[in-house]
């Protein structure tokens, strides 16, 4: 049976999903305006220039030319923090594996936001200290920002279900099985079209939403390091 606060984690995350959801959809109609407008329903190349232009500047070219899914790997390193207590110092090294599948792209929009990604990510890990494994996946929803030239911002958040050991050296986690609620803000360099490096700060809680007692849990903060790539489908063939 879920805990009052976990419910109320649930409600605070549902109106926000709702929310991107929304302003997803309020801009997919104003690229179908802006499409309709311009001349064939496209966006002029640069070799057409630029007297065909009516909308905003294209987009840079890191953000065109790509298909629905995305791919990364990451490293991240995690410190438990003092809140509420500080009690085994606990120090995670997690390997994240990730698929992405772009729901809403609009690099044009006139919305702070460019993309909406849902993201299934594994993590496999260790404890450096005390010790004991980790292994589990988690769901993300990823919000992507504005380019700025190379640099995309984003903001990540989602939980995610784990069987650990870790339970076994520290008096903060009771049973094998563990939820971990995540998110935080990130970077992403498109060093070249399609790839990018990636840094990201993460704020995570562990416990076991009450199914073992006692159940204190811990927070801790992490940093990540990774690659990411995004599937470049096949190029369409202009039409004369």
């Amino acid at each position: 049976m879920l805990r009052p606060r976990k419910i109320a984690e649930g409600r605070t995350l549902l109106p926000l999903l709702v929310a991107v959801l929304s302003l997803a959809a309020i801009s997919i109609a104003q690229d179908e305006t802006v499409s309709a407008t311009s001349p064939g329903g496209t966006w002029p190349t640069a070799s057409q220039g630029t007297s065909q232009l009516t909308g905003p500047e294209p987009a840079p070219s890191f953000w065109t030319n790509r298909g629905r899914f995305t791919f990364g790997m990451q490293v991240g390193y995690s410190v438990e923090d003092a809140i509420p207590r500080n009690i085994s110092h606990i120090n995670l090294l997690i390997f994240q594996p990730a698929i992405g599948f772009i729901a809403w792209d609009s690099p044009r929009s006139r919305l702070p936001l460019s993309r909406f990604e849902v993201v299934q990510e594994g993590i496999l890990g260790n404890a450096v200290h005390p010790g004991g494994r980790i292994t589990g996946t988690t769901l993300l929803f990823r919000l992507d920002g504005k380019p700025h030239r190379r640099v995309v911002p984003f903001f990540d958040f989602g939980a995610g279900a784990l069987n650990t050991t870790l339970d076994n050296h520290v008096p903060e986690l009771s049973g094998h099985t563990q939820f971990m609620p995540q998110g935080g803000p990130g970077i992403q360099y498109f060093f070249n079209p399609q790839r990018a490096f990636v840094i990201q700060y993460r704020y995570m809680h562990m416990s076991n939403a009450g199914l073992q007692a006692p159940n204190h849990g811990f927070n801790a903060n992490m940093i990540t390091l990774g690659f990411r790539w995004l599937r470049r489908p096949r190029p369409r063939k202009l039409s004369h």
